[in-house]
């Protein structure tokens, strides 16, 4: 309460950026956190400390369109949940220990100082109900960061499924489509088509007609030459 106090003590005197350069870089702080920084960033926080955050874990886990960034947004915003509560019990804490060591020395000036452990641990007895609410609180948020984990991976498995199965379909369909082709006509080998018929040397009579030696008597290629 007293560092809200304080911060808003501060702003009443702040005349906000005064440059061009500035004001500028103000606007443009506007728009870079968005409503997502607006719901998740609270007095005492530090607006850049939780646009850092959200970089990171979009760096981190790449988000490939716009329903996984809102994810990643989302998952950052529980992250950053995780940490204020922590910070809020160590401060809740340590103002405890100290009102009651501070309780302590008045009504008991005389007496020695009691240790600081032990008082945490009385305290933590003593004031269950708080702290019930501050371990309600992070099991909370823990849960909620999972399960947007968990969406995440659900989402990128159905789109690789997608993927494989729009991948196959092209196969099959490229498949079919080469079984459906018109084969070729079988043709002879190039070579057997540029090969000349000729006849044997031996064996074969001329094919040209005779009139000067009867049938079967006409002389070889041999005996002419």
């Amino acid at each position: 309460e007293k560092q809200i106090e304080a911060n808003r003590n501060n702003a009443k005197h702040s005349t906000g950026p005064r440059t061009d350069e500035g004001k500028q870089t103000s606007s443009q702080n506007a728009l870079k956190h968005g409503l997502l920084a607006k719901r998740s960033v609270i007095p005492g926080e530090d607006p850049a400390e939780f646009d850092a955050l959200v970089t990171s874990f979009e760096n981190t886990f790449n988000p490939s369109n716009a329903y996984e960034a809102s994810l990643v947004r989302q998952m950052a915003d529980a992250d950053w949940r995780l940490k204020r509560i922590s910070h809020l019990e160590t401060a809740y804490l340590s103002f405890a220990v100290e009102d009651t060591l501070a309780q302590f020395k008045k009504y008991h000036p005389n007496e020695p100082e009691p240790d600081k452990v032990n008082l945490l641990g009385d305290i933590m007895q003593t004031r269950t109900a708080d702290m019930t609410h501050f371990s309600r609180y992070e099991a909370h948020q823990s849960r909620r960061l999972h399960q947007l984990f968990k969406q995440l991976i659900e989402i990128r498995e159905l789109d690789a499924r997608d993927r494989r199965r729009f991948q196959d379909q092209l196969d099959r369909e490229s498949h079919e489509n080469e079984r459906r082709q018109p084969t070729q006509a079988h043709r002879r080998p190039p070579w057997r088509e540029e090969q000349s018929a000729e006849p044997t040397r031996y064996g074969v009579t001329s094919t040209k007609p005779t009139t000067s030696d009867p049938p079967g008597l006409a002389t070889s290629d041999e005996s002419r030459s």
